[in-house]
């Protein structure tokens, strides 16, 4: 999980683009894509790929560098998200136990459904990126954006979750927490 290439195609490849290179609200495709899958789970908010021709990809030196914060995404994703019919015991499994590959001669052996039920977590998780990637490109476009907006934008966000958190302190509902406000 998280050593290979990731090929992001259509629409989604080109917001990623944008959010690098012209807004420049981020430094590399791999930022974008763990913000993209917190801000996704955090909104509840789940795209498929398009089939246009644009593509950018993350090379998987970019993953080995992020590695453990990608997994720590992927069990978050996974053990937040109620959309699926899965067990807790399942869950557990899903961020903890199973793998996403056959190996031959593993211990213990890895079974087909296992792979399965690994690809089906992944393509979940994409979705949840996708999903990200759609609102960060809709809070940071603007034909006319400057470094300033962007900076001024992001403060706004992270002070307005900063003030939700703390008007929650004496009544903690973990459930209205991780909603949006608006």
């Amino acid at each position: 999980m998280f050593e290979k290439d990731c090929t992001i195609n259509g629409i989604h490849a080109t917001y990623i683009k944008y959010l690098v290179n012209e807004a420049k609200v981020f430094e590399r495709y791999i930022d974008v894509y763990m913000t993209a899958v917190a801000i996704g789970c955090l909104y509840d908010k789940r795209s498929k790929e398009n089939t246009s021709t644009d593509r950018a990809r993350i090379y998987a030196d970019a993953f080995s560098t992020e590695r453990d914060k990608c997994i720590e995404l992927f069990r978050t994703v996974i053990l937040a998200d109620s959309s699926k019919p899965w067990s807790s015991e399942e869950r557990t499994n899903i961020c903890f136990r199973y793998r996403d590959e056959k190996i031959e001669n593993a211990v213990p052996s890895i079974t087909d459904e296992e792979v399965a039920i690994m690809k089906e977590a992944m393509e979940l998780f994409h979705a949840y990126m996708l999903g990200g990637v759609e609102l960060l490109y809709e809070s940071f476009y603007s034909p006319t954006i400057n470094i300033d907006d962007a900076i001024d934008y992001a403060y706004k966000t992270v002070f307005d979750q900063h003030s939700l958190i703390e008007s929650r302190q004496g009544t903690l509902d973990v459930g209205q927490l991780l909603r949006p406000e608006y």
